[in-house]
């Protein structure tokens, strides 16, 4: 799942929402962080951390493999990208029967011992930085504010 929002006229401060969200993807112990970016592309600033699983899980299908948050941008005008990948999500072909099989085999997933399923991790992130854009914005968050864009 990939997600991609563009935040404006907030007034956010962008060290500090960084540094938050990297600290919520420690808390996940299956997670290991292997990258922490930080630095600037084509003269707009950007940081970015990526995560992986730390253990190939009993079962494989939705299953968390990895994370990666993005920010780009400045404090009154940025984007936010984040992708949350899931083990054999490449074997889903859209439009085709393929998801009678797989939709089983999630479901398997999830009713095994504390899988860490991909799609509930990502909805519980995104949640969690859109409390933390409230906290870190100077400028009160409306839904007028932010532009999202779904893959």
């Amino acid at each position: 799942m990939t997600l991609v929002r563009r935040y404006k006229h907030l007034e956010t401060d962008l060290e500090k929402l960084f540094t938050d969200i990297v600290a919520e993807i420690r808390k996940e112990p299956k997670l290991n962080i292997v990258s922490v970016m930080n630095g600037e592309v084509n003269g707009v600033p950007m940081m970015s951390v990526i995560a992986s699983r730390t253990s190939i899980p009993k079962i494989l299908v939705g299953t968390l493999r990895e994370v990666t948050v993005t920010i780009s941008g400045n404090p009154d005008d940025y984007l936010i990208e984040m992708h949350v990948g899931e083990w054999l999500r490449n074997l889903v072909v859209p439009n085709t029967d393929a998801i009678l099989l797989v939709g089983p085999l999630t479901g398997l997933a999830a009713a095994g011992s504390h899988q860490l399923l991909a799609a509930t991790y990502g909805r519980d992130l995104k949640l969690k930085i859109k409390e933390l854009i409230k906290k870190h914005s100077k400028s009160e968050y409306t839904d007028e504010k932010i532009d999202t864009f779904i893959d």
